[in-house]
C-alpha cells in the first residue's frame, strides 16, 4: 500500500481524482477545486491522504493539522506547520458526514482500517510529534473499534429523512403528526398564496456567491456555541462549491425587487444528497417568520421530484427534524492519544 499525503494549497488534483470520488460517491465539497480554496481560507493545515495500491486509490482522508499554532483568528502558516499537535478527522464540507472513504464493505463503517492504515501513514509523515487523533461522525457500528483506546463520546445525531415512500411533497406531510402537519399546511398554504415572494431551485452555476455568502454571514452570527467558531463564509469558497455540477440552490425572492432573502445549498448524490446551507435575512431587515420549515418542504419536493431516496438534514435541532419525519441516526466522536 502506498500512501500520498497532498496539500490542496500546493498539489495539483492527482490524476485518479475524479475516478476516486465516482467510486466513493464523495460529494460537491470534494472537488479538489473546493479543497484548494477552502485549504486557502482555514486556520489549520488541511491534508487530503490518499491510500493507493497498484495505482489504483483504495482510500481517502480528511483531516486539519492543529498545533500549539493554530490561532482561531488566523489562516494556516505558509511555513512551518509546527512539531506538535493533533489531526482532526473531519468531513471537507458538510460536518454531518465521515471526513474518510475506504473501498470495500467494512462491519465498522472504516473506523479500524483508519486507525490500521492512516494513523501509520501520518506519523510516518509528520513523525512523534503526531500525538492525538479526533475522528468526527463515527457511527455505531464503528464504536467497538475505538471503544478500548481513547476517550469516546456520543455527539450529534444527523437527521435523515426516508423519502422513497412518498410520491409529492404533500404525501410525506400527511404521514406526520397532527399538529406537525396542520402547522406545514397553513406554512404552505401561506408562500404559496404570497405573490411577494418567488421560490425556486436551480443549478448553483446561476446563483450569485457574493449573495449567497452574505446571507450565510447572517446565518452564521447565531451559532457560536461551539468552542472554536468557525470562520465566515468565504466568497471564494461559496464560488468554487457553486460551479460545481452537483450542487443546487433553493431560493427565496422578493418578486418586486430581486433581493434574496433566504437560500439554501444542497449537494446531490445519488443515494444520500445533503442539505448543505441555510441561511435567511432577520425579520427586521425583511425576513418572513417559517421559511425555515418551508426550506425542509423544497428540500423534500426536491428530492422525490430527482428520485433521490433519501435526503440528509444535517445535525442540529434534531428534535425539529425528528417531527418531519426524519430518522435520528447516533454519532460519535473518538479521542485517540498515540504514543
Amino acid at each position: 500500500m502506498v500512501t500520498e499525503v497532498l496539500d490542496p494549497r500546493r498539489d495539483p488534483e492527482p490524476a485518479y481524482w475524479k475516478a476516486l470520488r465516482d467510486k466513493a460517491g464523495l460529494r460537491a465539497d470534494w472537488s479538489w477545486e473546493v479543497l484548494t480554496t477552502q485549504a486557502w481560507a482555514a486556520r489549520t493545515e488541511q491534508p487530503v491522504t490518499v491510500l493507493l495500491e497498484d495505482g489504483e486509490p483504495r482510500g481517502v482522508v480528511s483531516s486539519a493539522w492543529v498545533t500549539g499554532l493554530t490561532r482561531r483568528h488566523r489562516f494556516a502558516r505558509t511555513a512551518g506547520r509546527g512539531r506538535l499537535g493533533g489531526l482532526d478527522v473531519r468531513s471537507p464540507g458538510a460536518g454531518a458526514m465521515p471526513g474518510w472513504w475506504f473501498d470495500g464493505e467494512d462491519g465498522d463503517g472504516g473506523v479500524g482500517r483508519l486507525l490500521d492504515t492512516f494513523v501509520p501513514a501520518m506519523r510516518a509523515e509528520l513523525g512523534l510529534g503526531l500525538r492525538a487523533l479526533l475522528v468526527r461522525q463515527v457511527g455505531e457500528s464503528g464504536v467497538d473499534s475505538v471503544r478500548g483506546l481513547k476517550m469516546v463520546r456520543r455527539t450529534e445525531d444527523v437527521a435523515v429523512l426516508d423519502v422513497s415512500p412518498f410520491s409529492s411533497r404533500d404525501d410525506w406531510m400527511h404521514s406526520l403528526a397532527r399538529k406537525r402537519k396542520q402547522n406545514l399546511r397553513k406554512i404552505f398554504r401561506t408562500f404559496e398564496a404570497d405573490p411577494s415572494l418567488a421560490v425556486r431551485v436551480r443549478p448553483g452555476t446561476e446563483a450569485d456567491p457574493v449573495e449567497i455568502a452574505e446571507l450565510l454571514r447572517y446565518n452564521e452570527t447565531k451559532h457560536h456555541d461551539v468552542p472554536i467558531v468557525p470562520l465566515p463564509a468565504f466568497v471564494g469558497y461559496v464560488g468554487a462549491l457553486l460551479r460545481q455540477p452537483d450542487v443546487h440552490v433553493i431560493e427565496y425572492r422578493e418578486t418586486a425587487t430581486g433581493r434574496a432573502i433566504a437560500i439554501a445549498t444542497l449537494l446531490d448524490h445519488p443515494a444520500l444528497p445533503v442539505a448543505r446551507h441555510w441561511a435567511s435575512l432577520p425579520p427586521e431587515l425583511g425576513g418572513r417568520p417559517n421559511l425555515y420549515f418551508h426550506f425542509y418542504g423544497e428540500v423534500v419536493r426536491w428530492a422525490i421530484g430527482a428520485g433521490r431516496p433519501q435526503v440528509v438534514f444535517g445535525k442540529k435541532m434534531s428534535e425539529m427534524k425528528a417531527s418531519l419525519g426524519a430518522h435520528l441516526v447516533p454519532q460519535y466522536a473518538a479521542a485517540v492519544a498515540l504514543v
